[in-house]
């Protein structure tokens, strides 16, 4: 198992009651990182990378369980968990009394539990989390669970805000998967949860998403997050066909400790776009 752990030397554990902490579940790592409400600054980031030949719950498991960090008393404490069982429904579409039947109709509710959650561009995400997980989030005492791809909804609506980026492709990097959301004349067009197999596979859809929407190839970028490796082959790939290609950056609201600079921005800058004040369950 390969491990990030970048903490500040004002971090104290005795202080968690000042404390927000993310936690993030994905097929193949988990991480989490804490910022301090007192400093407005981020303190802590640990990072857990499985190995190939790892069963990830056997490992996940004891990772949550056995750490001393996550058994304390935080302020705020949310959790994103990847899942490509996820639907957005625009808010005007949507109908509380009929949650449950949009979950039957979404997912196979017999091994995973239904969510909603409030998302960017006025929407609704229902999603559901295997019954696996769910067991395991049952033994830490967190306030708030999303989906992992809010994340990447809520980043490609703060620019599209902005208006200097009219049309724009946000692209996600995960194992063997890749979240996507286009943007057109500043207005949501597409969000999914796309399985690739090899290299060829990821540049594919990605052209394909370019030919879909008529983006031009020379001017139209692409802004990737996610974990990346150096040269890495997906994204070498991808700039043999797209001329502008951009990574994310993490939010300019907040403080980071200097220890932060250890690595790439884009790795982990979704832990933190979302400001804990837009927590919001549906």
């Amino acid at each position: 198992m390969q491990q990030i752990s970048l903490i500040d030397e004002t971090f104290n554990l005795l202080n968690s009651e000042h404390y927000k902490i993310t936690l993030q579940i994905l097929f193949d790592s988990f991480s989490f990182t804490i910022f301090d409400s007192v400093r407005k600054k981020h303190i802590l980031l640990n990072h857990y990378q499985l190995e190939n030949s790892e069963n990830f719950n056997d490992v996940l498991k004891p990772l949550i369980s056995d750490n001393e960090i996550l058994k304390s008393n935080f302020d705020d404490f949310r959790i994103f968990v990847f899942t490509n069982n996820i639907v957005i429904i625009p808010s005007s579409f949507s109908n509380q009394d009929k949650n449950n039947d949009y979950a039957n109709f979404n997912f196979n509710e017999n091994n995973s539990k239904s969510f909603f959650c409030k998302s960017s561009f006025d929407t609704i995400i229902n999603y559901s989390v295997s019954n696996e997980i769910n067991d395991l989030l049952a033994t830490i005492k967190y306030k708030t669970l999303y989906p992992h791809a809010i994340s990447i909804l809520k980043e490609a609506q703060i620019a599209s805000l902005q208006k200097n980026i009219v049309n724009s492709l946000f692209v996600c990097v995960l194992h063997q998967f890749i979240e996507v959301v286009a943007i057109k004349n500043n207005e949501l067009q597409l969000f999914n949860v796309f399985q690739y197999q090899n290299d060829d596979d990821f540049c594919y859809y990605l052209n394909y998403l370019f030919e879909l929407f008529k983006f031009d190839k020379e001017k139209v970028p692409i802004i990737f997050s996610g974990i990346t490796k150096k040269n890495d082959s997906r994204i070498s790939k991808a700039e043999q066909f797209f001329k502008k290609m951009q990574y994310s950056k993490s939010s300019t609201q907040y403080i980071y400790s200097y220890r932060f600079n250890e690595i790439p921005q884009h790795h982990f800058s979704n832990l933190f776009i979302i400001a804990y004040e837009d927590n919001k369950r549906y």
